[in-house]
């Protein structure tokens, strides 16, 4: 007989990867069933609900069928920012506008005038962004009002998969604080926030911890997904505040997350005092904690245009790591600016756009793809150093997300910053949190946290190479004078054109 499993089923930007572990923690199978993205005009982003169900079904189906009938629990993580207007049953009344639609900047600037960038930071501790919840609802208000009059219920991609699992609407608290509609000191909602959009409070589900099992699976849930019914379903959280956990990203332990974006985050005990204008606070998986969040920008994006657009597709990603791995360190005097959708944290500045400064017809693929992965480990160490002017100590990097596999990648970070970047033997980190979490909330797991170092130990440490840092000082010095040169610049340049794709 199979032993006992805990199902986690994760929502990405992409895809669905459904895995199941045994309660002492190993990963026993693993299935991804990609979904579309459907963008239906420039800077939008929509995903359809019922394909991640789709995602959802298939991906399970892939698992081995005995131990599916041996799940004790479901752990769920997904990607954050996304909303899903549905009626008072939860049925959708449009598709979801995910985190990376942009379409709301208008309804950020009106926040931003309504209350005070500084008020909205203090009370939600959010940098006021597309990102969030709150702007997208505005946006829904003014340009589908049929949809805003008809709505009862405001999802995150998380919470409509836990309602399709339980029938019951739940939410937690790291996904809330996203909205920019939280109070994250009180954690309650802010009613002076949602009046000014035009809801209640009572339009978002409950709220509960992370580690809580409120609900448990429908019939026809379980027999979809190949489960037992009744089985209990761990809220979880969003993919960001899972992978921190399930890296074991603790202490003065700081995470960075290498794939579509690249974040710079760090989980602390409390709310700091002085908290930095540019860096986004939200609530964690761990009670009492906080996430402390700068994303980069689109930095893996980056690595797949130079790849599929600017070679053509020419070469894979083996080969270009290849290539920029003889390349010495400074990419041959080759210096990258890694803003081609804008800047985000920490420099939030719209305006920027990405610069290759000093090439040369002796550069080669190899200068080129090694100043990519300079560039964003540049910003990386831009995120790191507006920790520490907080007072955050950040002894080690742990290197999560798609990006981790890279041992050149590690390297360069573990140089620019002058620090050892510790790889877990599980990148994909997020299904490891969520599958703490569930076994948490059945009380397998007393303190998540310790567990994760346990179930996720570092597979290699890539540790600085002194003569490197210290050239990389120089670099980071003079990537620092060009952004400050060209900021000016940036503002002064049209708009790009829109094209389709």
């Amino acid at each position: 007989m199979a032993p006992e499993h805990i199902l986690t089923l994760e929502l990405g930007t992409t895809a669905c990867t459904a895995s199941l572990f045994t309660l002492d923690g190993a990963a026993t199978a693993r299935a991804e069933v990609a979904y579309p993205t459907v963008c239906p005009a420039p800077g939008w982003a929509e995903q359809d609900p019922e394909a991640w169900w789709g995602a959802v079904a298939a991906g399970c189906a892939r698992l081995p069928a005995e131990a599916r009938r041996r799940v004790v629990a479901l752990g769920l993580s997904s990607h954050r920012g996304g909303v899903v207007p549905a009626d008072a049953q939860g049925r959708p009344l449009a598709r979801c506008i995910i985190g990376a639609d942009r379409r709301s900047a208008g309804e950020v600037d009106d926040l931003a005038r309504a209350f005070g960038r500084a008020r909205l930071q203090e009370v939600t501790g959010l940098v006021p962004d597309t990102e969030a919840t709150a702007p997208k609802i505005l946006w829904l208000r003014s340009h589908t009002p049929d949809v805003f009059r008809a709505a009862r219920l405001y999802l995150h991609p998380r919470d409509y998969l836990y309602l399709r699992l339980t029938g019951r609407a739940a939410t937690d608290y790291t996904l809330a604080s996203r909205t920019l509609l939280l109070d994250l000191r009180r954690r309650t909602w802010w009613p002076d926030g949602c009046a000014y959009v035009g809801i209640t409070p009572e339009m978002f589900p409950p709220l509960y911890d992370s580690a809580e099992a409120a609900h448990a699976t429908t019939p026809a849930a379980a027999a979809a997904l190949g489960v037992p019914a009744d089985v209990p379903v761990a809220l979880g959280a969003g993919d960001l505040p899972c992978e921190v956990l399930g890296a074991g990203a603790v202490g003065e332990r700081v995470a960075v997350s290498a794939g579509t974006t690249t974040t710079v985050s760090q989980a602390v005990p409390g709310i700091p005092v002085a908290l930095d204008p540019r860096v986004t606070c939200s609530l964690h998986a761990v009670c009492g904690a906080v996430l402390l969040e700068q994303a980069i920008g689109t930095t893996g994006a980056i690595a797949r245009w130079l790849r599929d657009t600017l070679l053509g597709g020419s070469m894979d990603d083996q080969r270009l790591t290849a290539l920029a791995q003889v390349v010495p360190a400074g990419a041959d005097a080759l210096v990258f600016l890694p803003f081609m959708t804008g800047a985000g944290a920490t420099r939030w500045d719209a305006d920027a756009r990405g610069v290759w400064f000093g090439l040369t017809e002796a550069h080669g693929i190899g200068a080129l793809a090694r100043s990519v992965m300079e560039g964003v480990a540049c910003e990386v160490r831009a995120g790191v150093e507006v920790l520490e002017g907080m007072g955050v100590r950040a002894r080690e990097v742990v290197a999560v997300g798609d990006g981790a596999w890279a041992s050149l990648w590690n390297q360069i970070l573990a140089d620019m910053l002058a620090r050892p970047v510790a790889v877990p033997r599980r990148t994909g980190a997020a299904s490891v949190g969520a599958m703490l979490l569930a076994a948490a909330a059945i009380g397998r797991v007393p303190a998540v946290e310790d567990a994760a170092r346990v179930v996720n130990p570092a597979g290699e440490t890539h540790e600085p190479d002194a003569a490197v840092s210290v050239r990389y000082r120089g670099l980071y010095a003079m990537y620092t004078r060009l952004y400050d040169t060209l900021r000016p610049v940036f503002r002064e340049l049209p708009a790009p054109a829109a094209r389709e794709e």
